[in-house]
């Protein structure tokens, strides 16, 4: 197809983010959207071509001036936006979670398939080097026996005031962050999850989970046990993975570069470079998909973050809400 109009749909920090990724791969965003005004018009500002502004997804999808829009909007209102913009033939980059109901996201991956249009998901961490080099270990160090993920992050102080923390709009740490590490814990241990567990804690006045404690067993009898707290000073990451013929592990501390290591059983411990291991943000491979002007119908081969791929999650997700214990 010609170069692809874009539209984006959500005018806050994330969407500021994302429009900065595909402007400097030579995206055209031609109009923006958000209910708020003075948010509609800092970002038009960060553009480089002033685009046409939008109050609603409707008016926007209605124009007839877009070929694919970029959801940067509150978790609950994916589901709808992602079918009204289906329903208008044009592509879709959704922000994770993607949605908060799995039987939903299969409707909208076979609707997206019927119709031919991308439905892509923005699980950047697929993307970046440290989860990459994990994945390439378990091909040395695997079968994975246990993944311990540790996430913390001042969430709560930074989210306090927004839609994150109301439930209607799909607040929550899990469904949010917690979404993430989730995904690269199935991708770890790409098996049937046989036991999920979840004790979910709330802080201060919040409605929703701030932090979780979350227990998973698959069926090879491997484990993976992920800590995540929304409420902590500063941000941390550390992920260990241990197989059957050795041991791999990240931690990053903000501020502070990335720290990598892999030690097979026999051999000497490895430390390696993260920046080997990226690869294009979803945002790059979803306008290069556009570009390519393939087909993206059901006897198409899967993308790295096609809906379908991020369908796993959410069935965990939704069932770690449903079976949760509250502290």
């Amino acid at each position: 197809m010609a170069e692809p109009r874009l539209a984006l749909a959500g005018c806050g920090t994330v969407g500021a983010v994302h429009a900065e990724r595909l402007v400097a791969e030579g995206g055209q965003i031609v109009a923006i959207c958000d209910p708020d005004a003075e948010a509609l018009s800092r970002m038009a500002r960060l553009l480089p071509q002033r685009p046409l502004l939008f109050r609603s997804e409707q008016d926007l999808l209605a124009s007839g001036e877009v070929d694919a829009i970029v959801l940067c909007t509150p978790h609950a209102r994916h589901a709808s936006q992602i079918e009204a913009a289906l329903d208008a033939g044009v592509h879709v980059l959704c922000e994770k979670p993607f949605v908060t109901h799995h039987e939903t996201g299969v409707a909208l991956v076979q609707k997206a398939r019927e119709k031919n249009l991308a439905l892509f998901v923005s699980y950047t961490r697929r993307a970046r080097g440290h989860a990459r080099f994990l994945q390439s270990a378990v091909g040395k160090i695997g079968p994975v026996r246990f993944v311990s993920v540790l996430r913390c992050q001042p969430w709560l102080q930074a989210h306090g005031r927004t839609w994150r923390m109301q439930e209607s709009e799909g607040g929550g740490f899990l469904h949010d962050a917690g979404a993430s590490v989730l995904d690269l814990t199935l991708r770890l241990i790409p098996e049937t999850v046989s036991a999920a567990y979840a004790d979910l804690y709330r802080a201060g006045s919040a409605a929703v989970d701030v932090c979780a404690s979350v227990r998973l067993q698959f069926r090879s009898g491997a484990r993976a046990e992920l800590t995540l707290l929304g409420d902590a000073p500063e941000t941390l990451e550390r992920i260990l993975v241990v197989g059957e013929r050795g041991t791999a592990g990240w931690c990053q501390r903000e501020g502070a570069p990335a720290e990598l290591y892999l030690k097979q059983e026999g051999s000497p411990q490895e430390t390696p470079d993260p920046a080997f291991y990226r690869i294009p943000t979803p945002d790059i491979a979803f306008l290069t998909a556009l570009r390519s002007g393939r087909r993206f119908d059901a006897d198409t081969a899967s993308d790295l973050y096609d809906g379908a791929t991020a369908l796993p999650t959410i069935a965990l997700v939704e069932r770690l809400y449903q079976e949760a214990q509250w502290g």
